[in-house]
């Protein structure tokens, strides 16, 4: 299409339609009210540079056909001022503002960028629009109000404006540059069109019907009513419902402006100055924060996934090792075998003293990675390496096991394990006692099950046994309580220290995913 036309008609096609688009807004912005100058800076946002002398000469034919009549009444001075495009204004502060602040291009739009520039804009506007005003011939015979009446006035009409026009054109953008396709774009925002389209409807009955109103209380009530629909479409779709619920409650608030009476006005345009910022930086900050909290939930799923293929590890290197331990007993019983029919008992019964040894080596090692039955099974908490080294070390062990651990997945049991034994680690060094009691409890409420386990050190005090006893034969890694809490959080868990109990709790319903 675009080498159809070639550069002159690009050109010339892009100064028609910015010409039509810009007479139709035109006549719909008033002092109160100008969202033509929320076009101008959305065009300027989105168009390459090489087509903004089309839009020049547009906004300069536009004006100057149109204010001719004006001529007879305000003067030759205010004519020929008032036909110099403010778009080009506008131009300059675009592209100041784009060299010295970053997301003023398309994709990459900042928020504050886009604030700061259109704080710059509407200042620039109102200076254009206040010289214009001077200029007339006889303002007081046209009705002019004073100058710093008209400040208020338009500055607060060119900000609203702005800001009900750009938002919505903007995000409009960002969505044909992200799907390029209109039926992409409806499918991924079903939702959003369709409530639109309801509110857009709603809103217009409301209007209608407060219209016939003389009475500005009245219209100010109608008004506010305008403000909810924005603010659930805010929390609802954040930036995306601010945009698009903003520019209608925008136009449905003007609509019902009690236009004779200039204080309420006035008080008008402010109310919608402050709502159109406060919904606009909201809905940003409400997508950085479900950006976060998505960005969150897939740190999860990845800390758990690791988390469960770390347990698989350990499993696999418990079973090598004990398929390692059998083969060595096997050779070894082979060469005892051989040894036995030579005369030196002596070297037999070392043999055999350092087999047993290894042996046992070797199955301490294979248990503390992963229990005879695995981590993940219920019966690890009674017969795996906790259970083992306490009763060498000839200390009391017991195990209270409540609740429906067997519905538990099996990354829930591995990791109920592990923390159970970082939990005897932790009592046995810092509070050491003859006798450790164990236990467990699960509650289920609303498809979520709870689950709450507790060691603590219930005996009489005793000496601390060697740490790297504990951490070998338990396959611990002597973590402290935040270590500890961190890897709970990652099954939405927490960890405290009360005295001589430890408490651990974990969630059930993060984790189904991983089994």
């Amino acid at each position: 299409m675009d080498q159809k036309l070639g550069w002159l008609g690009r050109q010339v096609a892009v100064a028609v339609a910015y010409g039509l688009v810009y007479e139709l807004l035109r006549s719909m912005s008033f002092a109160h009210f100008v969202p033509v100058s929320g076009f101008k800076l959305s065009v300027l946002l989105l168009t390459p540079r090489r087509y903004w002398p089309a839009l020049l000469i547009s906004e300069m034919s536009v004006l100057a056909y149109t204010l001719e009549s004006c001529i007879a009444s305000f003067g030759w001075a205010f004519y020929l001022f008032s036909i110099v495009p403010p778009i080009a204004l506008l131009m300059v502060i675009v592209a100041a503002c784009r060299a010295r602040l970053p997301g003023l291009t398309l994709p990459h739009f900042r928020l504050s960028s886009l604030l700061i520039c259109t704080l710059i804009s509407s200042l620039a506007l109102l200076a254009d629009s206040l010289i214009s005003a001077s200029l007339i011939l006889d303002p007081i015979g046209v009705g002019r109000k004073p100058l710093p009446v008209l400040a208020a006035d338009y500055l607060l009409g060119i900000y609203t404006g702005i800001l009900a026009v750009t938002p919505l054109v903007l995000t409009a953008a960002l969505e044909w540059h992200k799907r390029r396709s209109l039926t992409a774009i409806w499918i991924n925002n079903k939702a959003l069109l369709q409530a639109t389209a309801f509110a857009l409807i709603a809103m217009s009955v409301e209007v209608f019907a407060f219209s016939y109103s003389d009475n500005a209380t009245l219209r100010f009530a109608g008004q506010a009513i305008l403000l909810v629909p924005a603010a659930y479409f805010l929390m609802r779709w954040d930036w995306k419902g601010a945009a698009a619920v903003g520019a209608l409650s925008s136009f449905g608030i003007v609509a019902l402006m009690p236009a004779k009476f200039d204080l309420a006005t006035l008080m008008t345009q402010t109310m919608m100055a402050l709502s159109l910022t406060a919904f606009i930086v909201l809905g940003q900050q409400t997508a950085k924060l479900k950006q976060a909290d998505k960005a969150k939930d897939n740190h999860l799923k990845k800390a758990r996934l690791e988390q469960h293929l770390s347990e698989l590890r350990l499993q696999r290197s418990s079973f090598e090792l004990s398929f390692v331990n059998v083969e060595l007993a096997r050779a070894h019983r082979h060469l005892l075998i051989q040894l036995g029919h030579t005369h030196n008992r002596g070297e037999v019964e070392t043999q055999k003293h350092h087999l047993t040894k290894t042996t046992r080596r070797l199955t301490e090692l294979a248990n503390s990675l992963a229990p005879p039955m695995g981590s993940g099974h219920p019966h690890a908490f009674t017969e795996g390496p906790v259970s083992e080294l306490l009763g060498k070390l000839g200390i009391d062990y017991q195990v209270n096991l409540h609740g429906q651990l067997s519905l538990l997945s099996k990354s829930t049991l591995a990791l109920l394990y592990r923390l159970s034994c970082e939990a005897v680690a932790y009592l046995l060094k810092e509070h050491p006692t003859d006798r450790i009691v164990l236990s467990t409890q699960t509650v289920i409420e609303d498809n979520v099950m709870t689950i709450a386990l507790t060691v603590q050190s219930a005996g009489q005090i005793i000496s601390s046994p060697a740490r790297n006893r504990i951490m070998q034969e338990l396959g611990t890694y002597d973590l402290g309580l935040e270590e500890l809490r961190i890897r709970a959080q990652l099954f939405n868990g927490d960890v405290a220290i009360d005295g001589k109990q430890v408490h651990v709790s974990l969630q059930q319903e993060f984790i189904t995913e991983l089994d």
